[in-house]
């Protein structure tokens, strides 16, 4: 009996250590397992930078009320390819480089206005993105390249800071 008395302790240390090993083992499983990889090449922006520049846009000029009604306004002399500024609401623009992020190298890759003024469409190929500048459908997850801009009064500040 003493035998069996010896033996038990230490198949009871030997289970607790099993178990512990599968505890550890299914803890690590279910920790990398949730792990997601972040698409962090969301935010990465490779394009060159522009030249600096600041543009005051007088809002109540008529050759600037094309954002009061058409949503959008190209400025094709700053930025890399021109710039475009979107009317998102009551007092909230934004101001993206008309540079697709996808294939920036091809001579067709322009931001444009969606016709529906929901979305912005790169000229070549299916990329379209929100308001706010994230991909909705393109092959590529870049955001476009977003502009400061500040309103004041009736002028509307757009500066090379990229945002």
């Amino acid at each position: 009996m003493p035998d069996t008395m010896e033996e038990k302790p230490e198949e009871d240390f030997m289970n607790i250590n099993k178990n512990i090993f599968f505890l550890i083992l299914i803890f690590t499983t279910l920790l990398f397992s949730s792990c997601k990889d972040e698409n962090t090449e969301t935010f990465v922006d490779e394009l060159p930078f522009p030249a600096p520049f600041e543009v005051y846009l007088n809002l109540s000029l008529v050759s600037n009320q094309s954002l009061e009604f058409e949503k959008h306004l190209y400025l094709n002399d700053i930025g890399l390819r021109g710039v475009v500024v979107v009317k998102r609401g009551e007092n909230d623009y934004a101001a993206f480089e008309r540079t697709c992020p996808f294939e920036p190298e091809k001579d067709c890759s322009i931001i444009s206005m969606d016709p529906s003024q929901l979305y912005l469409s790169c000229d070549c190929g299916n990329s379209f993105y929100n308001l706010k500048g994230f991909p909705t459908n393109s092959p590529s997850p870049k955001k476009l390249r977003e502009y400061r801009t500040q309103l004041s009064g009736n002028t509307l500040v757009i500066d090379e800071t990229i945002i």
